[in-house]
Order: C-alpha cells, then structure tokens, then sequence
C-alpha cells in the first residue's frame, strides 16, 4: 500500500505544482487514442482469456465507443471548455458586469471500474477527466480500492458497480465530503405494448434478445424482465422463441458466447432459476461450472412474487410476465415494485405509448424499440436515478462532472456612479434610488449588445465631429 499512497502524494501534488495546458491535454489524448488504436488484438485477447468475450461483442460495445467518444471529445473540446455566458436577459442591477462562467479541474479523481466492460467503463470517465485537465487515479481491486477511499482524499470519485459496494464507497466519501458519481444498474424493464408493430416483429424481437444475451446478460442496462400485452402475448412468444432456437439454443458449441465471470455469479444465477416456478426454454444447452458458461435462459408464466423477480439478474435469463391491465397501470405497477431502474425499454409504434412511460416511470434513460443504446451512445448524457444512481457521464457531460463551474466577474471603473448607493452613510433617497433599480425589467442579452453597439458608435462619431470641427 505505501507504493499507492507513494503514487497518490505524486499525481496529487502535480495538480498543484504542474498544471495542464488545453493543448497538453488533447496531446494526452491523441496519444491515448493511437495507443488503442494499436492496441485492439492485445486488448480483445485479454477479455477473452477473462470470461470468453467474442471479439465482435467487444468491438462494438467497447473498443469503437472508446476510439469514437475520445475523437468526439478531441472534435468539441474547445467548445466544451469555452467560457459560457448561458441567459437570455439580465437584471439591470448587474448590467455593468462583465460576466463569465470557466470550466475549472476539480483536482485528483478516483475511477473505480468493474470487470463487465473493463475497457469502455474505465476509458469512458478516463477520457473525460483527462480532457479536462484532471490528475487522476484508475483502479479496480477491492484491497487497493478500500485503502485509496480511506486514507486518501480525492476531490471526486466516480464508481461504477452494484448497489452494495456503491453504499460502501458513499459511506467512506461522506466522512471526507468528498462528490461522487455512482453508476450502479437495477432492474430494468421492457413493456411491449399493442402498438407494436406486428409487421416487423421478428426485427425488433432479435433487437430485443440481442441486448439481452450480449455480454451473457452481464450488462448494467441489459433488459431484465420482459412485460407483454395479452393482446399481443401469443404472436410475441412465439417469435421469441424461433428466434432462440435460432441463434441461442446451440450457443455451448461455440466460442461466440461471453461466460460468467467468476463462481460466485454463476453460483448466484443458479439458485436463483432453481427457484423459479416458471417454464424454462433454454434449448440444447447445459450449464458448465467448470468453464463458467451458463446457459441463455427464457423463463415464462412468472409472477411479481418469483425468483427472477426480487433483485437485479445481471446473467443470461430473460424472465416473462403477461399484463391484461392498461399500459399506464403496467407502468404504474412497476414504478412501485421496482422504481427508478437504469434503463427503461418499450417497443411500440405510439408516442402516446412513449409519453405514458416517461410521466408514471423515473428512470436513467429511455430506449424505443431497441435495446442497451443509453450506455453506449456517447452524444447524450448516461447515468442514473433514485436506486440506479446519480450524476452522469458521456464526451462533454463527463467533463461537466469533473469541472467546477466557476464564476468571473469584473466591474468597471466607470460603473461607480451607478453603483454608489449602496455605501455609507445610508439614506432613505438611496435605498428609494436602489428600489427603483430593482423594479425594472430584465434587459435582453441582445438587446444589451445593441445598446454597447449604438454606444460606441455614437462615441466613434462624437470624437470625429470633435475632430474635424
């Protein structure tokens, strides 16, 4: 432990003593980003020889979003960074100031990232604490992550996990007053509704089965219990089963499917569908403990009271309920069993459809008709809410998390005439003056940049008429 805090007192001290510059900065960047670019064989293998990850999964859901939000960041960083002067209009009282609003560092940030994604989860805030000029520190071990939140301080720390060890590392940044990010997941839904379009059912199912078996389940939006309208029930389950016998039924004979990443999760994923009393559909498949392959698993005719149904499954089951209510008392149902989840899903063709989720369900983020895009479209905001957690990340909205907005006011000499009603001695005609002041509506930005405008060329022709007279 005494190399780490060696390391910690190193990187914290540079915050002070060697500040980045912008350019520094993207440099760190550009470099980063050709090092991975040179890096994918060495980096796929490695995920691998973890726990089978197919080289395709782990393109696409973590090596391009890699590669594609640190150009993101390169591209905007100057805008991102720029100073901001974001109102429309101002009060009168403060329209002698110039304003601005800087993106500051905050100082040192821990990371600490899981194993499920272990490179976007980590790279992802890495990126953005980087780009904003952040000395920082990225670790994973419990040992080591334990001593880094106990006896080290760091001025923010953003931890990516569950639940549990999220309360852990809240617990340790309260006493320090240190902000934190928490990613954690929970249970997140998907509502089929009447409206889904009957004509591209298979298309939009595969999307759906897909997000729910990539990375074996092991995914923190990864679709976990499936909600169907009666109406349509019959005709969805039917097309969700051909295509499991299709892609899933066979996949323990081949090397393209991801496994559990260690005993305690596959021990935990076998209890838990030991205990289901639903119908189970996991086709030719068999579980192996010794390779950790556990086998993609449909389970229908459940209730709220199952097994699957108490806590997040993190794993290759999809669990299957019917409703015969409306879609708004569906929703209603959930947000009291089951609130605040990461990621809420819905495939259906009716916006009406969509507003009924986003009033009656909180939740991280919303996708339609396709599954897991919140956490790797890295042009919007991802983070979550309630119980899934708080605070956000993504290219800019990862470099507003680790900045202090910080305010910069200067007030002009020439103002003072303007402003000298507040001094000693106080009198009732300036607190009149000052009330006066105050009344008044707020002037437009637009209309304060005409003003200076009209100004200065009232003054330009001033000077020249004196000029020339």
């Amino acid at each position: 432990m005494d190399t780490i805090r060696d390391k910690y007192d190193v990187v914290t001290a540079s915050f002070v003593s060697q500040p980045r510059s912008r350019e520094e900065s993207k440099a760190l960047l550009r470099k980063f980003r050709d090092n991975l670019k040179s890096s994918f064989d060495e980096l796929s293998n490695a995920v691998r020889e973890d726990f089978n990850k197919p080289e395709l999964e782990f393109y696409v859901a973590e090596y391009a979003p890699a590669i594609g939000e640190l150009t993101n960041i390169l591209n905007n960083l100057d805008t991102i960074l720029s100073s901001s002067k974001n109102v429309d209009s101002i009060p009168i009282t403060f329209s002698t100031l110039s304003t601005e609003i800087e993106k500051s560092p905050l100082g040192t940030i821990l990371i600490i990232s899981p194993f499920n994604y272990p490179l976007i989860l980590a790279v992802s805030p890495l990126i953005g604490a980087i780009a904003s000029d952040q000395v920082l520190v990225v670790n994973g071990g419990i040992e080591e992550s334990q001593f880094l939140l106990n006896d080290c301080k760091f001025d923010k720390i953003f931890f990516t996990g569950s639940t549990n060890v999220g309360k852990i590392v809240y617990k340790a940044a309260a006493e320090k007053l240190t902000p934190v990010v928490l990613e954690l997941g929970g249970k997140s839904p998907v509502f089929i509704s009447k409206n889904i379009d009957i004509s591209s059912l298979e298309k939009l199912l595969k999307r759906l089965l897909w997000g729910k078996f990539t990375n074996a389940g092991q995914t923190c939006v990864a679709p976990d219990y499936l909600l169907i309208d009666s109406l349509v029930y019959d005709k969805v389950l039917n097309i969700i089963f051909k295509i499991f016998k299709s892609d899933f039924a066979n996949v323990n004979k081949s090397d393209e499917f991801s496994h559990i990443v260690n005993e305690r999760g596959f021990n935990r994923l076998s209890q838990i569908l030991q205990e289901t009393k639903g119908d189970i559909l996991s086709g030719d498949n068999k579980s192996d403990k010794d390779s950790l392959f556990f086998s993609p698993t449909i389970v229908s005719n459940i209730d709220w009271n199952d097994s699957l149904m108490q806590s997040e499954i993190f794993g290759p089951i999809l669990p299957i309920m019917k409703y015969n209510s409306s879609l708004t008392d569906i929703v209603k149902k959930v947000a009291s069993i089951h609130d605040t989840p990461l990621a809420a899903y819905l495939f259906s063709s009716s916006d009406n459809d969509l507003k009924i989720l986003q009033k009656y369900l909180r939740s991280g983020g919303i996708v339609v008709n396709d599954a897991l895009w919140t956490a790797g479209c890295f042009i919007t905001p991802f983070g979550g809410i309630g119980t899934s957690g708080f605070g956000n990340y993504h290219s800019k909205w990862t470099i507003d998390t680790f900045t202090h907005e910080r305010a910069v006011l200067k007030q002009p000499l020439w103002a003072e005439s303007l402003i000298s009603s507040r001094y000693f001695p106080y009198t009732k005609e300036n607190l009149k003056a000052l009330k006066l002041v105050s009344s008044l509506p707020e002037i437009p930005i637009a209309t304060l940049k005409n003003l200076a405008y009209l100004l200065s060329i009232f003054a330009i022709g001033f000077f020249l008429g004196k000029y020339f007279s």
